[in-house]
């Protein structure tokens, strides 16, 4: 098998887990770790991992750092417009790139224009660019629409994604506004603070690859309260009352009035039946369901691993979406 050689760019909690299974994944090399946070300066992020063997001082540029590494792995911001500009600097590197950010999966038209350009950036130099991920990524877009392939005659898709948070980093408890009060969850959801960023993302890219086309995607917030006192081991504590979490919806609708695309995303502290579910009203029509769901920030590294493997040995360049790639696959545990 080919070794890749990696660069890491970014190096919060979603980083050091890449790290790790970089470290596992056969096939892959972890070549270098990038974060210009000054508190990681001088610190060496194979031994924040306990990673023995292995040598990766942090550094706080990639400059230099394509004679090293073919593909970056980032994993910064969900902030489409920053990862672009980070982007920018892999590319002039030489290296191709693959994404966690949310708004890049499938992105809204305003990132159009910038998207743009460094498409034609990576194209000149022979390089891709991907966004890719969990959710958005895999489980409520490209997962409900390779499922439709043996469905003909389609009516709707509608996917349930529902977590129980309290197994989850405390910095996504967070986004979902576990622990506050209604009005404050509701005050920091109009000032967009808490919500689960790329659903309307997922929307339009089950639109394309469905060949819908659809007058308007909508979307609802709120959040899930407790009924009861909840303080459960690694989760942020919840009185009764208070928000353990958020239900997020959105909707794709056709010109005559019709919701053929709902998208139902559901996590929240000690909820009691996680699942990941699929109905796809068609012909014939198909239920898919993965009892106790799946753990998102697990999965989105895997995926990550996975993807970059794919677009190392990928002979297309510039902007490539999850539709133009072969599916990623996983590999065997190593000892």
């Amino acid at each position: 098998m080919k070794e890749i050689h990696v660069l890491l760019y970014g190096f919060g909690e979603i980083g050091r887990r890449t790290l790790e299974l970089l470290a596992r994944r056969p096939g892959l090399v972890p070549a270098a770790v990038v974060d210009n946070d000054p508190a990681l300066a001088g610190c060496d992020a194979a031994a924040c991992c306990g990673l023995t063997g292995l040598s990766l001082p942090i550094r706080p540029s990639v400059k230099g750092l394509g004679e090293i590494a073919e593909v970056a792995i980032v994993t910064t911001v969900s902030d489409g417009e920053t990862v672009l500009e980070q982007m920018r600097e892999i590319i002039a590197e030489g290296m191709s790139v693959v994404t966690a950010c949310e708004e890049l999966f499938f992105p809204a038209p305003e990132l159009a224009d910038p998207l743009r350009e460094v498409a034609r950036e990576a194209e000149a130099r022979d390089l891709a660019i991907l966004a890719t991920g969990v959710n958005p990524g895999f489980l409520m877009d490209y997962l409900p629409a390779t499922l439709s392939g043996i469905s003909s005659l389609i009516e709707s898709v509608t996917v349930e994604r529902v977590q129980d948070a309290a197994p989850r980093r405390p910095k996504f408890q967070q986004k979902i506004g576990a622990g506050l009060a209604p009005d404050e969850f509701v005050r920091r959801a109009e000032a967009g603070q808490l919500r689960h960023v790329g659903l309307c993302d997922s929307v339009r890219y089950l639109e394309a690859a469905l060949g819908w086309e659809l007058a308007q995607i909508t979307e609802d917030l709120t959040p899930v309260l407790a009924d009861t006192d909840l303080i459960l081991p690694g989760a942020i504590p919840v009185r009764a009352g208070q928000a353990r979490g958020v239900r997020q919806t959105a909707r794709g609708w056709l010109a005559d009035g019709r919701c053929v695309i709902t998208l139902d995303f559901i996590a929240a502290i000690g909820e009691p039946d996680p699942r990941e579910r699929i109905v796809i009203e068609g012909t014939p029509r198909i239920e898919s369901i993965i009892p106790g769901g799946i753990n998102g920030d697990q999965a989105a590294c895997a995926m990550l691993c996975s993807a970059a493997r794919r677009i190392a040995s990928c002979r297309a360049t510039g902007f490539l979406t999850m539709r133009d790639l072969p599916a990623p696959t996983g590999s065997v545990r190593m000892a």
